[in-house]
């Protein structure tokens, strides 16, 4: 039984092809977005080969997400099952793959062309039989329409939203004891900013890392921004990548233990929403995780959260209208 890292965009497509080529009985793909090409076609031939393939999209129109019609019409073509996430759930934001009830990945990634070429995101691969098996059970609980709940077998290592997900990631940070990065698309929830700050308090060093303004929704950007601001008025201050987009979920804690997947520290993620996260110690995670880590925050840059640094960002990268209605109208000067 292992687990490992996949680090992207360094790592490319060709993990999740070798695994995708190497099912031989049952695959189980929940995802968000899909449009890659080559992962399509990845998906799509075992079906052609007799492997019995199901994929569970978030529904389409949910959040902002597209309905993945390219995905869809290829996967249906070549026999795959494909249906959308039950009603009962706002939102399926979970990204998960298991093989042949044998291997099982957990992903903060969508299975975009430009996410997976140009985003720093994650995803574990797992092999340990408890892991696999939770995570087809839920697979399976969701296909069906059907409620679910975790089975607890084994150390508790798998991270659910909505059913456990704001204890235990409270608990992550609750126990670090010397450092904690952070890499989180956003941080709205005050409970979680609380952990943060007390965790800054005890002496814990912080490295957090959020979205650049311009890469954040314009329906979120008001409480992404001021999540910010409320840890930069408590002295945490949060730094964006230079030359790639955060959208990986990964806390690294006193450089022993890691959390990955896909939930993210807002209330909906947090409490409402289908989720998925893997805690390990494993140093074959570890280590891939720090090097990642390093090298982001040698290649970052405080974000500047002053109306005058918020507005020259929004209007540089064409968001004047979000400038405008997250700050209000600019003041003329006076004569």
């Amino acid at each position: 039984m292992s687990r490992s890292a996949i680090v992207l965009p360094d790592a490319g497509v060709a993990p999740f092809v070798a695994l995708l080529q190497s099912a031989q009985a049952t695959l189980r793909l929940k995802i968000v977005e899909f449009d890659h090409p080559e992962l399509i076609e990845a998906v799509a031939a075992p079906a052609r080969r007799g492997v019995n393939v199901r994929v569970l999209f978030n529904k389409a129109g949910r959040a902002g997400v597209s309905d993945n019609a390219a995905a869809r019409a290829a996967l249906h073509a070549a026999g795959v099952e494909v249906v959308d996430a039950p009603h009962k759930l706002s939102v399926v934001h979970e990204k998960s793959l298991v093989i042949d009830d044998e291997k099982s990945l957990v992903m903060s990634c969508d299975w975009t062309a430009a996410g997976l070429s140009e985003a720093r995101d994650y995803a574990l691969l797992s092999t340990h039989r408890h892991e696999v098996d939770e995570i087809a059970a839920c697979f399976d609980a969701d296909w069906a329409r059907q409620s679910f709940k975790p089975h607890g077998h084994g150390p508790l290592r798998l991270v659910w939203g909505p059913l456990n997900a704001r204890q235990r990631v409270a608990e992550f940070i609750d126990a670090a004891r010397h450092t904690l990065v952070v890499q989180n698309a956003r941080y709205q929830d005050p409970v979680m900013i609380e952990r943060l700050v007390r965790a800054q308090r005890r002496g814990v060093t912080l490295q957090l890392m959020a979205h650049a303004v311009h890469r954040m929704e314009a329906k979120e950007i008001t409480t992404d921004v001021g999540g910010l601001r409320m840890l930069d008025d408590l002295g945490v201050q949060v730094r964006r990548l230079k030359h790639l987009r955060l959208h990986g979920n990964m806390l690294l804690a006193d450089g022993a233990r890691a959390l990955v997947g896909s939930v993210n520290f807002s209330p909906a993620s947090l409490d409402r929403r289908r989720e998925l996260a893997l805690e390990t110690d494993d140093a074959a995670v570890i280590k891939p995780l720090q090097l990642a880590a390093l090298h982001d925050w040698s290649h970052s840059r405080p974000i500047d959260l002053s109306e005058e640094g918020l507005r020259e960002e929004l209007q540089r990268h064409g968001r004047a209208d979000d400038a405008e209605h997250l700050l209000g109208p600019a003041c003329e000067e006076s004569d």
